[in-house]
């Protein structure tokens, strides 16, 4: 028991130290997260405290009661925030346009099996033998659906802790970059759509339905007596996974006062307190990550954006919707809204859109890829 208490502990300092650094404005801090985001820091801090003073709690029952009583909560109130009548602001081309992507994303690791099974070569015992290939799944979830997804399917595959810290480190230093290039690409739109004779960029407004006061009583209380349910009757983590999502998207679509937004606070708290605990599991000596690995991911992002570029040249939309998907699909809720102010602040609640339906539908891109990954082999 005591063992608990220390683990409870260290979680909950985890929790006020991510919280306190997200609504920070001090600028050291800013540009700290910037490098390092929260999302990694509650995954890496417990285990340094771990490591530091030698704790162990490999047989602690807290990493069963994440799996059991927190995924559930948070896959139900992450899907329970996504509005689809939003998406009616974002148009039918750039919606098109971020399901291209998210498509060339998940796809690309499936050609890559394909290739190694049917082409044998040195790539065969490192990620087929050595299952390294599940490594690619929570990126995909990473990527498309943000940290909610990228825990959820870490849990899906089964991956280890060690491969996982590895994925997290070469994710952000990719995404970092990728980031850098997005927001100066978005200031050259105009140049971009006159050059290539692109659409004028078109808005759409959020009309007064988005304006029903909430009921935050109902809300909550559907939201965990909901997953309190799924987790009384203790079914598989999959049948969880995509009945949760369905549940959840129905209940944040089909009630008018249902509170979408409170769902994504809830949500947001629940993937810090997963990440954490997964993090109190980790061992340091087992980091690495194969020098081929790495090469792929990054090929892997450069096709993705080559891809989603030449897309949107084909549709004709306006060029400032190419990096708002690329954003929606590997930034998140703050960073999508950020590139599109820095080029049009009128352009931030149909960044929020996107990034929002990037977090609902990750899991499941990864989910089919893994299905077809799997199947080849």
């Amino acid at each position: 028991m005591e063992s608990n208490w220390i683990a409870i502990i260290i979680i909950i300092i985890t929790f006020f130290l991510i919280r306190y650094i997200e609504k920070s404005k001090t600028p050291l801090l800013l540009n700290f997260s910037k490098w390092i985001p929260p999302i990694l820091l509650a995954f890496i801090f417990p285990a340094i405290i771990v490591y530091l003073f030698g704790f162990n709690f490999d047989d602690s029952p807290i990493f069963s009661w994440n799996t059991k009583y927190l995924y559930p909560v948070t896959i139900f109130t992450i899907m329970s925030s996504m509005s689809l009548s939003d998406l009616k602001i974002v148009g039918f081309k750039p919606l098109i346009l971020f399901l291209i992507s998210s498509f060339i994303i998940t796809i690309i690791p499936v050609v890559l099996i394909l290739l190694i099974v049917y082409n044998p070569f040195d790539y065969q015992s490192l990620i087929i033998e050595n299952s390294l290939w599940k490594g690619l799944i929570p990126v995909i979830g990473s990527w498309i659906g943000g940290s909610s997804s990228m825990v959820i399917l870490k849990e899906f595959v089964l991956l280890n802790e060690e491969l996982f810290l590895s994925i997290l480190v070469i994710d952000t230093i990719i995404q970092n970059i990728v980031m850098i290039f997005l927001f100066q690409s978005i200031k050259q739109t105009d140049y971009i759509d006159k050059k290539f004779n692109l659409d004028k960029l078109d808005l759409i407004t959020l009309g007064e339905n988005n304006l029903v006061s909430k009921n935050l009583t109902f809300t909550l209380f559907f939201s965990f007596s909901i997953p309190l349910t799924f987790i009384y009757l203790d079914m598989d983590f999959l049948f969880n996974v995509l009945a949760l999502s369905v549940i959840g998207l129905f209940f944040g679509n089909f009630f008018k006062r249902w509170s979408n937004k409170i769902n994504l606070k809830i949500g947001s708290i629940g993937i810090i307190l997963i990440m954490s605990i997964i993090g109190l599991k980790l061992t340091f000596d087992s980091f690495e990550l194969p020098f081929e690995f790495v090469i792929f991911i990054v090929f892997w992002m450069l096709i993705n954006m080559i891809l989603i570029t030449l897309s949107g040249f084909l549709l004709k939309t306006s060029f400032t919707w190419t990096p708002i998907a690329l954003m929606a699909n590997i930034g998140g809720i703050s960073t999508c809204p950020a590139l599109a102010s820095a080029y049009n602040k009128k352009l931030m609640p149909h960044a929020i859109v996107l990034a929002i339906l990037s977090m609902a539908t990750g899991t499941f891109w990864g989910i089919l890829s893994f299905s077809l990954i799997n199947f080849i082999i």
